[in-house]
């Protein structure tokens, strides 16, 4: 345990845009770049769990309890989902969701992983600088595509949820509420994309391992 001098994300609402949008960025990558090159997120991202140090210039992440590593493969759908809907790419997506760990896709059900998925990645989508959803509320978050998808997967379902995908769904809603909550304003694609340089499944595997023995696990 130690002491963490830091002001709380809520204390930086009234900050200037240009402040806000360098909180929102530096949050963004301390998730994904974690993610893209160990396989590793932190994910219980609310908001007591980040501080901001010095002239906010620096982050503390907080409460390590919930640590998730990700087979090299879940990555990888990752990134070949984000390519797949770009490409408007439908046999793509369901490659993706096969390495998350999704069986039995029907076209129904792919239909019903896409509300979520168009949801999640819509900033991740659209080169342009925008909110991380446009006029939503941070409380209500994902709330209505969790409605649709419930409810579509109560008709057309059953569907087992992979664990991995309930892990890093959790974490990009934190995330998302964060980034409403600073009326951050990014080009999230770009921001994205510029995290997968030289992302290789191989070399991520590499990176882990070698992670993982430093860590002696």
């Amino acid at each position: 345990m130690d002491w963490l001098e830091g002001r709380g994300l809520q204390a930086f609402k009234t900050e200037s845009q240009t402040t806000r949008n360098r909180l929102a960025k530096t949050l963004f990558e301390a998730w994904w770049t974690p993610l893209i090159h160990i396989g590793v997120i932190h994910g219980d991202p609310h908001l007591g769990n980040y501080s901001f140090a010095g002239d906010a210039d620096r982050l503390n992440l907080l409460d390590f309890g919930c640590i998730r590593i990700f087979p090299p493969a879940f990555v990888g759908g990752v990134v070949k989902l984000h390519r797949a809907m770009i490409a408007g790419d439908r046999a793509g997506e369901a490659e993706a969701y096969r390495a998350w760990g999704f069986k039995d896709l029907t076209d129904d059900l792919m239909d019903v992983l896409s509300i979520w998925a168009r949801f999640i990645y819509g900033p991740l989508l659209d080169d342009r600088v925008r909110t991380v959803a446009d006029g939503v509320a941070p409380g209500d978050y994902g709330r209505r595509e969790a409605f649709q998808v419930k409810r579509a997967l109560d008709e057309k379902g059953p569907i087992t949820i992979p664990r991995e995908f309930v892990f890093m769904d959790r974490a990009a809603i934190g995330l998302g509420s964060a980034f409403l909550h600073l009326s951050a304003e990014l080009n999230w694609r770009a921001l994205f994309e510029a995290s997968l340089e030289g992302f290789s499944e191989e070399s991520l595997a590499a990176r882990q391992a070698e992670a993982l023995r430093a860590a002696g696990l």
